[in-house]
């Protein structure tokens, strides 16, 4: 249902939209949204979603060729429920989505992997993948990566790896172009990320440091470069994904609070975009708000694995890379050494000895008071 309100004498397009909700409960609306008619700052455009067409869950399947040849057009992950297919831009953004377990967070990742997957064969996108749980989610389809790190050590390669494809990048575009453009043998390279805080918070305090910092440059740094970021986490909390605003575009799972959601998809979004009111019962569904800042109720499909090997046999990676393990860092040997965690492990070779030789002490020199006190029993002895 739409609905077009416009302002009377006196009233503003805030006060006309902080009237919907209730419009919408008179209603019994599933959901809403509203924006500016044309831009113009008296009407109010209203759209009210009636029907439940997000209900039923929905299969992906292989696609057959690439969805477009260029990998930063709108990648298809499921359905909007205003009724349209509900798609997600890759490249020159990095994505963050958040969902509490049991969520549908596989339902998007794989929809994202899927929507790139025909472009790998060809190298125009190579996939990267970090998986600190085993693996378990992304060796399912570990054809189509061209690496997946599923401990520490090799999650701080690929991360390593990546900074290097961006730092080469940079030094050839300069002057040159300001984005780059993906082609066979100059890919968009993608990264991975499931459970963002097995990496950054949970893993032991070089790994989760090291990790952090070298995330951090790559957020800050890749995007025109042709390298982004697909993240994927439980708890959105400053201080568990300190790097969040960082990432430009977010997808809101359901959550386990409004406050969860504001940290996700920004203030105010409790209201116009509630994560933390979905149904446990509709894996997949999630709220996201575009650019202009409309908020929009979608559901992405479900990948069961049988599909997802399928895929990832029609689409193998043909560039594997095999990412070596980065050199300590000299913070990271200082902070081996400096004894925080616990005693030092390694002894650091010096040319001095070990241990110096003692000074041979003097003869110490009695006490005012015991010499005095010695000589007055000598002259009671007397």
């Amino acid at each position: 249902m739409t609905l077009v309100v416009r302002a009377r004498a006196g009233q503003t397009l805030d006060q006309l939209e902080a009237g919907v909700p209730g419009l919408a409960a008179t209603l019994d609306a599933l959901s809403w949204r509203c924006s500016a008619l044309g831009g113009s700052t008296s009407t109010l455009l209203v759209e009210l979603v009636m029907h439940d067409a997000l209900r039923e869950p929905r299969d992906g399947t292989v696609p057959l060729g690439p969805t477009s040849n260029n990998p930063g057009h709108l990648l298809p992950l499921g359905r909007r429920d205003v009724g349209g297919t509900w798609g997600l831009t890759v490249a020159g953004r990095h994505t963050l989505v958040a969902g509490c377990s049991g969520a549908g967070k596989g339902s998007v990742l794989w929809g994202l992997v899927a929507g790139l997957a025909a472009l790998v064969p060809s190298d125009t996108v190579r996939l990267w993948g970090i998986d600190l749980k085993h693996g378990v989610e992304l060796r399912m389809g570990r054809a189509l990566f061209a690496a997946v790190a599923d401990t520490g050590p090799e999650a701080l390669a690929v991360l390593t790896a990546l900074l290097d494809v961006a730092e080469q990048r940079g030094q050839a575009m300069a002057g040159q172009v300001r984005a780059h453009t993906p082609r066979p043998g100059d890919p968009l390279h993608v990264l991975v990320i499931d459970e963002l805080a097995d990496l950054v918070a949970y893993a032991d305090r070089e790994t989760r440091m090291e990790a952090a910092r070298l995330l951090a440059r790559l957020l800050t740094k890749g995007r025109a470069l042709g390298v982004v970021v697909a993240a994927f986490v439980q708890d959105p909390r400053k201080d568990v994904v300190t790097m969040r605003n960082l990432f430009t575009q977010r997808v809101a799972l359901r959550l386990l609070s409004d406050q969860e959601t504001a940290m996700v998809l920004g203030d105010g979004a409790a209201r116009t975009a509630p994560a933390h009111r979905i149904s446990p019962t509709a894996p997949g569904s999630a709220w996201v708000v575009d650019d202009e800042g409309n908020s929009d109720r979608v559901r992405a499909d479900y990948w069961p694995d049988p599909v997802i090997r399928d895929l990832a046999a029609r689409y193998p990676c043909r560039a594997p890379v095999l990412p070596t393990s980065p050199e300590p860092t000299r913070e990271a040997a200082a902070d081996e050494m400096s004894g925080e965690d616990g005693p030092r492990l390694h002894s650091v070779p010096t040319d001095e000895p070990t241990h110096r030789p003692r000074r041979p002490r003097s003869p110490r020199a009695p006490r005012a008071g015991a010499v005095a006190g010695a000589t007055s029993v000598k002259r009671r002895e007397a």
